[in-house]
């Protein structure tokens, strides 16, 4: 009997949180969900079911109910009664957040979020760290009943052992961004020490994690620590808490960015072309690039691109490189008017074509690079053809959409 009144139950808790009205963006607890594949792990620690707040919410209904029945009596006269009343008065009346059903709910939001062909998985954290059954799969409407399935017969039990949880995303094929959300303290490891050696073994681009704090116990110096060193951002409380500073600490830099100042699909410029060329490569496009600071912002300025991590006083428009990835990004610091914005550029082959892809976020705005594109098309063909380089920018006038396109 108890068995089928438990499956009944998970059927009507199915039910009642059945797919809400369709979601804009990807995103989970307000934070844009980046393209490459996503990982949530979520705690499912015994304090997830709010037991303490239980316990502490029937103990002040206790006292309430007590200082009522001895208030204008002579034991509600004496010390002990006067404590009673004066303590019944102070306890909290607000109703305690269920965590564990918030959590879930999100969970179910930022799954019907997701654009079919998004890579995703769910890691839990409670007793055991556990990818939930057949690890990664591609969001779409079979995979996402499953993963609202799941995540609906979730229970809270055990500890908070959230380094094995990181090290079991950071396994995860195809995943790009971590979502942590917890509501205590890690009870095994070491986190931030092991992912540091997690990202320094990590082939290619560095993995992004983003935390979400929820309840009075969460341990929000290690989350937002873990935020800030992960290019991440740290949500607490339903507000953005911490963000990534990609150049110094404090200087004001942002990487988060309504859904609304966002795009979703990138430009991308072909830049040359390697059947025709045989030297044009992403390397020496992603060279040439970084050689003069006007082909990677709009800027006269005709010297070398320099990391901000390696200026002592950044300018109002810093450029944080990522060689390894071929990747640069324009961040504007605050004062600049065009603050908060963000473009960032990455050099890839496509086909037999090279090109740049530029994004854009905040007040920045990839149409601004266009010119920008220009001038670097007539810098590569230079180099390809130095003989003739007025040639090729002679070509390029004529037919420029030979050399651009947009994706759709």
């Amino acid at each position: 009997m108890r068995q089928r009144s438990g499956r009944f139950f998970f059927v009507l808790y199915a039910l009642l949180l059945s797919r809400p009205a369709s979601v804009s963006a990807q995103e989970y607890y307000g934070v844009p969900i980046e393209n490459g594949g996503v990982a949530f792990l979520l705690d499912v620690s015994g304090s997830m079911d709010n037991r303490p707040e239980k316990i502490k919410a029937a103990t002040e209904s206790i006292l309430r109910g007590l200082a009522g029945a001895i208030e204008g009596t002579a034991v509600g006269q004496s010390s002990i009664g006067k404590a009673v009343i004066n303590h019944a008065a102070r306890g909290s009346t607000a109703p305690q957040v269920p965590k564990m059903e918030s959590a879930r709910r999100e969970l179910m939001r930022a799954l019907d979020s997701l654009r079919n062909g998004t890579n995703f998985t769910i890691i839990t954290f409670g007793e055991h760290a556990v990818e939930w059954p057949g690890g990664i799969r591609t969001a779409g409407p079979v995979a996402t009943s499953l993963a609202r399935q799941y995540v609906a017969a979730l229970s809270a039990a055990g500890g908070t052992p959230m380094a094995e949880a990181l090290q079991l995303g950071f396994q995860s094929p195809d995943v790009r961004t971590l979502f942590v959300v917890s509501d205590g303290r890690p009870t095994t490891g070491e986190v931030l020490r092991l992912v540091q050696q997690l990202q320094e073994s990590r082939e290619g681009r560095r993995m992004v994690i983003n935390t979400v704090g929820v309840g009075r116990d969460q341990d929000g110096g290690l989350l937002c620590q873990l935020a800030l060193d992960n290019e991440g951002v740290y949500v607490r409380d339903g507000a953005v808490a911490c963000t990534f500073s990609p150049c110094s600490a404090g200087d004001g830099i942002v990487t988060f960015y309504p859904p609304a100042s966002r795009h979703k699909d990138p430009n991308a410029t072909r830049v040359c072309s390697s059947a025709e060329h045989a030297d044009c490569t992403p390397s020496l496009v992603y060279e040439t690039m970084l050689s003069e600071a006007r082909f990677q912002t709009p800027t006269r300025d005709r010297t070398k691109v320099t990391n901000c991590l390696n200026v002592e006083a950044p300018d109002p428009v810093t450029i944080v490189i990522n060689e390894d990835g071929l990747e640069a990004t324009n961040y504007t610091r605050p004062g600049h008017p065009l603050h908060p914005g963000k473009v960032t550029r990455i050099v890839k082959q496509e086909g037999d074509h090279v090109v740049v892809e530029t994004t854009d976020a905040g007040k920045l705005r990839r149409g601004d690079f266009e010119p920008i594109d220009q001038d670097l098309i007539a810098a590569v063909h230079a180099k390809l053809e130095p003989q003739k380089p007025e040639d090729a920018f002679e070509t390029w006038k004529k037919n420029p959409r030979i050399w651009k396109k947009k994706r759709p």
